[in-house]
């Protein structure tokens, strides 16, 4: 038991018993409280009830307004009533790894996962309409191949690499890219060659299966005029979208050393940044993770998360695996990328919630 609140009818009569009270009367009311005389009149004083020597008066100060802050002058929100800047939207489809075989993925998966994706970039365009028209951004390993030496061993791949280019790969691009297509006024498609497209270490750097690949592609949509396939000529592509330049590799160029993409691939960035003129964005695939760091003070690049999940590789060279997730982003005049939004393509992948103990504040 404590002395009463302010403003209470308690209080009121604490401050008539503290009035009218003798000293023997304080140090037996202290002591009902489980306080020394001293505290309970310390205690008094600072809730601005003070005792004259002589005189059984009492004084309550007024009490003082504390104003926290200045007038701080707030400028009235207006809504904006006016449409949207007209913006392009970017796709970065990040190794899907058509026929890999792992415990959480295969081809009906990836089917899956595309169809959901599908229609995660139609509610994308829908909100920041207007979009005049979609870049697609293919980062390799489109196929899993057929190469021992790289996790394509029996029982890891669904069917080999002809198979999983003209009878998988391609319709499910090509659904992709038309369904896209009526939404609006063009598709562009844009790949560079991946490493699981490599089914020999004597064969040229062009002869890759994801090359063949975006070559079928492109055969598939010849009579689809808004949508334009580019193949790639080198190992990137550097593409200038509304003024801004977009660099565009696979990322098996680099190691990840001791688990850590980041700094090689931020040296091979910086030499890549000075070769080519100059960009504004890098994306890189391969490493099946998430991140991202600075090229320079006007430049950055982005490792894409990958559609496929359970693939070894990334837990014993990386160390981590991200989420089937991938990269959308819009691209504006003058402020170059703009919103940016990483799509979830299953939603056995979605953050778990937590079963919160008691004391922990839930909102």
């Amino acid at each position: 038991m404590g002395i009463p609140k302010l403003n209470t009818k308690e209080w009121a009569e604490e401050v008539k018993f503290y009035v009218d009270s003798t000293q023997p009367d304080r140090v037996k009311k202290a002591k009902k409280y489980g306080m020394l005389m001293s505290s309970y009149e310390r205690r008094m004083r600072e809730r601005g009830v003070k005792m004259t020597d002589k005189e059984h008066t009492v004084v309550i100060e007024n009490e003082t307004e504390h104003i926290p802050y200045p007038d701080l002058k707030i400028k009235p929100f207006k809504p904006v009533k006016s449409s949207r800047d007209e913006e392009d939207l970017c796709l970065v489809l990040a190794d899907p790894h058509i026929g890999k075989v792992t415990e959480s993925y295969n081809l009906d998966v990836a089917k899956a996962r595309f169809d959901y994706l599908l229609d995660s970039t139609m509610t994308i365009i829908n909100l920041h309409r207007p979009i005049r028209k979609v870049h697609i951004f293919m980062l390799g390993d489109i196929v899993q191949g057929e190469n021992a030496f790289q996790g394509s061993k029996l029982g890891e791949t669904s069917k080999g690499a002809y198979e999983q280019i003209y009878d998988d790969a391609v319709p499910m691009f090509s659904r992709f890219c038309t369904s896209l297509a009526q939404g609006v006024g063009s598709i562009d498609v844009y790949g560079v060659r991946g490493n699981h497209g490599r089914y020999a270490r004597e064969a040229p750097d062009r002869t890759n299966w994801d090359s063949f690949f975006y070559k079928a592609l492109a055969s598939a949509m010849i009579n689809q005029k808004s949508v334009n396939v580019y193949p790639p000529k080198e190992f990137y592509q550097l593409v200038n979208i509304r003024g801004f330049r977009f660099f565009m590799v696979h990322g098996d160029q680099v190691s990840a050393r001791m688990g850590i993409p980041l700094f090689a691939l931020r040296r091979k960035m910086q030499e890549w940044f000075a070769y080519v003129g100059g960009f504004n964005y890098g994306y890189a695939g391969h490493f099946h993770s998430e991140a991202k760091d600075q090229v320079n003070s006007v430049a950055d690049y982005t490792i894409c998360p990958p559609l496929v999940t359970g693939d070894s590789w990334a837990l014993e060279k990386v160390g981590r695996a991200s989420e089937p997730k991938q990269v959308c982003f819009g691209i504006h005049d003058r402020y170059g990328r703009t919103f940016n939004y990483q799509l979830h393509t299953d939603n056995r992948f979605l953050p778990k919630k937590y079963d919160e103990p008691e004391g922990v504040v839930e909102i």
